[in-house]
């Protein structure tokens, strides 16, 4: 199926007792891998030092959804002063073993905790860590349900977007909205659950087959329109102003936020300011 590339997503995927052997298998067929982590098991250098291994031609995203104590309090469990010293240990650790700044990201999950702190860490990782920010929202699915009053309005969105823009990305004419992920990776991937069930998404949670049920590659091949999001890569089929956007060359909305949000996985992404 010309598989480039394995993300590695959790929850934390350094958690798992074999993650190593299995990225490790991943690399020796040729394929990059890229890892999505807390940063919390990377304090480990035995840890670190494999992820850089196994991700020589990836990357590796740690999540730090702010510096201050009191803020990462309110959304994470544990010490928060220990988890933060532990995740900055961490990142220092990965770039002394070598891997470039570059091909490191840090996520933060936007939510109205951090509205107020989160330039200070976008500009803490660029300025001192010479690491861009990716910057998600939280889609109304799962845990994020019970946590509506999170739920940054569009004018906190738009002003984090572009402090994003401006601090990350300052060449840059285009912005890819508030899912700091572009269409062609949307367009160019797909995700296998924990449970085996195939999706266009890691936050779209409807299946389309199961491994455990049938091949990948025989899911992809029935599947692939809705999967790989074939129809919406013409723009009339896409509804409302995303079809439109002076950013649609390289971003289409988060097509998660639109199906959750509003049933209609091709309509106009609601947490995108540029909609309004």
């Amino acid at each position: 199926m010309k598989i480039r590339a394995i993300d590695w997503l959790g929850g934390d995927p350094l958690l798992r007792s074999d993650w190593y052997e299995l990225m490790k298998y991943a690399l020796d067929k040729g394929l990059k891998n890229n890892i999505w982590t807390s940063g919390l098991p990377l304090e480990n250098l035995e840890t670190a030092r494999k992820a850089v291994e196994v991700t020589e031609k990836g990357f590796i995203s740690v999540h730090l959804d702010s510096l201050d104590p009191e803020i990462y309090k309110k959304l994470h469990g544990g010490d928060s002063k220990k988890k933060i010293k532990g995740i900055l240990k961490g990142v220092d650790n990965v770039q002394s073993l070598g891997k470039n700044p570059e091909h490191m990201i840090n996520c933060i999950t936007y939510t109205k905790p951090v509205v107020n702190d989160v330039e200070k860490t976008i500009r803490f990782f660029f300025k001192e860590k010479k690491m861009r920010t990716c910057l998600t929202q939280m889609c109304l699915t799962g845990l994020a349900e019970e946590r509506k009053d999170w739920v940054p309005n569009l004018e906190e969105i738009k002003k984090a977007c572009d402090t994003r823009d401006k601090i990350n990305y300052p060449d840059s004419k285009y912005s890819m909205g508030p899912m700091d992920t572009n269409k062609f990776y949307c367009g160019g991937m797909i995700c296998v659950t924990v449970n085996g069930d195939v999706t266009p998404c890691s936050v779209i949670r409807k299946g389309f087959g199961n491994i455990h049920d049938l091949p990948l590659d025989k899911i992809v091949k029935k599947h692939k329109e809705e999967l790989l999001f074939v129809h919406i890569r013409d723009k009339k089929n896409l509804h409302g102003h995303c079809s439109s956007c002076e950013n649609n060359a390289i971003c289409w909305g988060c097509r998660a936020t639109a199906y959750y949000e509003s049933g209609d996985i091709c309509g106009s992404d609601p947490k995108c300011y540029k909609n309004y």
